[in-house]
């Protein structure tokens, strides 16, 4: 989610996180995921003070993590170092088991002073594989044959990432609640309009009882059951709700662009 007038006390934040681009992302109304889902995990970086979490993503095979191209602005700031991505249910710096990262690789059409949905993508190679099933990816346009035949309408969505769990409204600025517990969480959320790159859900928790996406959760899948089997068919991209309560952009994994870029990583279906 793009934020661009986000509180001074946030962006100081941010900036010690030292991302050149804001992060975006993290289960609202939802509930801790424990081992529900072991191939999502959490980008550790290391600032110079010591190891600090920052966006989600996925493993799409044994050595190769998906997450969301914007969380990687931390490449062009070189007092900032990739340390590698932790699947722990629970992010502890002393305690997690943090799998080496090797090499980073951004969607090359993904445009970072554009700040636009498009072409969000970024794949980390990993050191040694991590012992766990990867998600599963959507077949070639899957959501636009889905909506063709109304199957889109009513359907939930399930999303899994660690990050901040809402805003506290009220007396004064808004405040995060929790900013980046480093808790893997799951939610759902429904449908609510499919773009030609873009999924959106609605996220508006007031409205529908059920959650969405906040700060920390960018790169984390959008989950729909078809057959019987979750598909990852998108992913936690940017757009303009900066105070997580209105609906979650989600960059989709179906097109012919995005396929095009997964496919030097893994054997799409």
């Amino acid at each position: 989610m793009r934020t661009p007038k986000l509180l001074p006390a946030l962006i100081a934040l941010l900036v010690a996180f030292a991302t050149a681009v804001v992060p975006a992302g993290a289960i609202t109304h939802g509930q801790p995921d424990g081992t529900g889902h072991p191939n999502v995990g959490v980008i550790v970086l290391d600032a110079g003070s010591g190891p600090h979490r920052q966006c989600s993503g996925e493993l799409i095979a044994p050595t190769r993590f998906l997450t969301a191209a914007h969380c990687t602005g931390f490449l062009n700031n070189p007092s900032v170092a990739l340390v590698g991505v932790t699947f722990d249910p629970t992010y502890n710096p002393s305690t997690s088991t943090v799998v080496p990262a090797v090499s980073v690789i951004v969607n090359p059409l993904f445009d970072f002073k554009g700040f636009g949905d498009l072409h969000d993508l970024a794949v980390i190679t990993l050191a040694n594989p991590v012992p766990t099933a990867p998600v599963v990816l959507p077949t070639a346009g899957l959501l636009d044959q889905l909506a063709t035949q109304g199957g889109l309408r009513g359907q939930e969505f399930t999303t899994v990432g660690y990050g901040a769990t809402g805003y506290s409204f009220g007396g004064g600025a808004p405040t995060f609640v929790d900013f980046f517990p480093g808790v893997r969480r799951i939610t759902t959320s429904p449908f609510m309009a499919l773009e030609q790159n873009v999924l959106r859900l609605q996220g508006n928790t007031s409205a529908t009882g059920e959650g969405g996406t906040c700060v920390g959760d960018s790169g984390s899948a959008s989950y729909l059951n078809v057959g019987g089997a979750d598909v990852a068919v998108a992913i936690v991209s940017i757009g303009s709700d900066s105070r997580c309560v209105a609906n979650d952009p989600n960059y989709r994994l179906d097109t012919p662009s995005a396929r095009a870029f997964l496919a030097q990583f893994v054997t799409l279906p």
